[in-house]
């Protein structure tokens, strides 16, 4: 899935260069990505965009928990996917860049080690958006985010894949989630030209 985001990624951000103020927040970022990947067809199954998860309280009363920015289904399992969640990184503002390294470990990965998200699966991905192009940088920031926060994130392992110069920093961690079970995270960071 990795490799495929990749490829897909110039095809979804070319449309988007012209109008970099107002469609380069993560939602907008994120259709032109998956629009992107179904067109290039570079994954075997079906991706979802904002796959809705649907909770079953005691008294079989079922509501609407939450959306997954997208997710890859192969095969009829629904109980069965890749599921990917994304945040920009490096955020440039008139008062200047914002890493925004706590929202990406906060408000993404925490939903699959809380288990709101992929709940009970092993794998799942993070997609950071580095928005002045600076990956190094989001890494670190990540890197010393997740230290920082190494036990309520609840950190078992972390591994960086070996860096090819032009292509997305990837590296992996490894949780143990609230049921007990770990999850392995691949974390993309694109960089935004």
């Amino acid at each position: 899935m990795a490799d495929a985001v990749e490829a897909a990624w110039p095809v979804c951000i070319a449309p988007l260069q012209l109008k970099k103020g107002c469609m380069t927040h993560e939602d907008h970022i994120t259709n032109h990505l998956v629009e992107a990947l179904i067109r290039t067809k570079g994954v075997p199954g079906r991706i979802i965009p904002q796959h809705s998860l649907l909770t079953v309280a005691a008294d079989k009363t079922v509501t609407l928990s939450s959306y997954i920015d997208f997710v890859l289904t192969i095969g009829d399992d629904e109980d069965a996917y890749l599921a990917c969640e994304c945040k920009r990184l490096n955020v440039p503002y008139k008062s200047g860049t914002r890493g925004l390294v706590g929202e990406y470990v906060d408000d993404g990965l925490m939903r699959f080690i809380s288990g709101q998200y992929s709940n009970g699966l092993p794998l799942a991905m993070m997609l950071g958006y580095v928005m002045n192009a600076h990956t190094d940088r989001a890494r670190r920031g990540l890197r010393r985010a997740m230290t920082v926060r190494a036990s309520a994130v609840r950190l078992k392992s972390e591994r960086d894949a070996p860096v090819v110069d032009g292509r997305p920093l990837r590296f992996f961690t490894t949780h143990i989630c609230a049921s007990g079970q770990d999850i392995e995270i691949a974390h993309t960071l694109l960089g935004w030209p």
